[in-house]
């Protein structure tokens, strides 16, 4: 394991924030891994790391730092409470596409230290639109029984952290994988979970993660998921996760148990429970180059008698970065039956969202992105896809015998191609916008022979951001 010694290579963190999933500059987290070479855990929401200084435009580096950190920028000392800082958000948006679309939100992020290492961060989300879909920036989850007005918790929780020990309870966004557009186990495509989450670092080369969450408290339903990120060298970091989703009328404590593999104890105590494995591994050959695999094991058939297939997804991809541009391209293939189970209770899902990548099974989809912050406060990205989407849904469930012959991706096919431009200009000071303009056309629609559809769109945010 040479080169271990150098450095934490897993540590190193700007002030412990993380920018927000969603935000246009999120992505740019993985882009300064592939041009530093400083290699980061593979859980997010992504965290800026100290040896990415130098990496990218001093202003930009800036700008990543205050949306990581509430007070737009960084907390302050205050007389009985310790470290506190606050962040002011509002934002406005209009989106033409069928018809033109309005949106408004505000949200408050809020950051509490009142001793050294225990940390409370909360943020709280308000917005409203013509059209019950969410400006920019916002989450899309809270559904409420009133149209119109949308009140929601993107995340709170407590963490106390001690040396390489980290507890947090309460609602934790995660995102597990190298995946740059999609994640198979963990990701930010439904809302996050209420969660113990706990973290440890024994050395710098080696990390644990581990989290028991509450997925339905109305069907008693969890998920349990741990995580080991190993970098044996300097140019690769090795992922290793397992996830189990469960109805229980309490918590297992076998699978609460963070140090022994799931799927034998579900296999011989639990043969209901849907069990996932997942093996991902991100090289690093040379700086400015990278390139990634993402194997999720659903379930493998060792027993032919029964026709039942393999339950499989994979990622690959890779990204070149020259001075402050960065090229990726990614492709993600899911097989049919993936994230489905013979209950319906077990379906890997977390208020109707797939709690792994929101492509779904029965798909698969190449995408390729350019962005570049050259031109600084301008930055510019521009992403196309091409994505096949079988007639296989989560809800199909998973019949006890079935032909393995029944062709991927499955049914009447729906193609779908699309191409969007993004452009962000921070200009300084408390604010920034957002302008895109996309165009897809999709064959088969909705798996009808021939039924098409083409599609333009564009959108204009201005968001403001104030320290309090």
């Amino acid at each position: 394991m040479t080169g271990i010694a150098l450095t934490a290579i897993l540590g190193a963190f700007l002030g412990g924030g993380w920018v927000p999933p969603g935000h246009p500059l999120s992505e740019w987290i993985r882009h300064s891994e592939t041009m530093s070479g400083e290699i980061a855990p593979g859980t997010g929401p992504a965290q800026i790391r100290s040896g990415v200084a130098g990496s990218l435009p001093d202003g930009l580096l800036d700008m990543l730092k205050r949306l990581s950190l509430p007070g737009a920028g960084g907390a302050r000392e205050v007389t009985g409470l310790g470290r506190f800082g606050a962040t002011l958000l509002c934002a406005v948006e209009a989106e033409d596409s069928t018809s033109t679309e309005t949106r408004a939100g505000t949200s408050v992020e809020a950051f509490l230290e009142p001793v050294p290492g225990l940390q409370l961060r909360e943020r709280l989300s308000v917005w409203a639109s013509s059209d019950e879909n969410s400006p920019g920036g916002f989450t899309p989850f809270h559904e409420g029984a009133e149209q119109g007005r949308h009140l929601y918790v993107d995340w709170g929780y407590a963490s106390w952290r001690r040396g390489g020990f980290e507890a947090a309870l309460g609602r934790i966004p995660q995102i597990w994988g190298p995946g740059r557009f999609t994640s198979l186990l963990i990701s930010d495509n439904s809302p996050p979970l209420d969660m113990l989450r706990l973290y440890w670092q024994p050395a710098g080369w080696l990390r644990f993660t581990g989290l028991t969450a509450t997925v339905d408290s109305d069907s008693s339903t969890y998920l349990c998921a741990h995580r080991l990120d190993v970098v044996p060298y300097r140019w690769i970091r090795l992922g290793f996760s397992e996830s189990i989703l469960f109805s229980s009328d309490g918590l297992e404590l076998a699978y609460m148990n963070p140090v022994i593999p799931w799927y034998p104890v579900q296999w011989n105590e639990r043969e209901d429970d849907n069990a996932m494995l997942c093996i991902d591994a991100t090289v690093f050959p040379a700086r400015g180059l990278s390139a990634w695999g993402e194997l999720l094991i659903d379930d493998l058939q060792y027993q032919t008698e029964w026709g039942r297939p393999h339950r499989l997804g994979w990622t690959a991809g890779a990204e070149w970065t020259a001075g402050a541009t960065a090229f990726t391209g990614e492709y993600t293939r899911i097989d049919r039956f993936v994230y489905s189970q013979k209950l319906p209770r077990n379906y890997y899902l977390h208020h109707g969202s797939i709690i792994g990548s929101g492509l779904g099974p029965d798909c698969d989809r190449a995408t390729l992105g350019i962005s570049t912050a050259e031109a600084w406060p301008l930055v510019v990205s521009l992403r196309a896809d091409h994505s096949r989407h079988g007639e296989g849904t989560v809800y199909e469930g998973f019949p006890d015998s079935l032909l393995t012959d029944y062709g991927f991706p499955s049914g009447t096919v729906e193609h779908s191609t699309g191409a969007v431009l993004g452009v962000s200009y921070y200009p300084g000071g408390p604010f920034e916008a957002h302008a895109t303009g996309g165009m897809r056309w999709t064959r088969n629609l909705d798996h009808l022979p021939g039924e098409e559809s083409s599609e333009a769109e564009g959108s204009l945010e201005l968001v403001a951001r104030f320290g309090l």
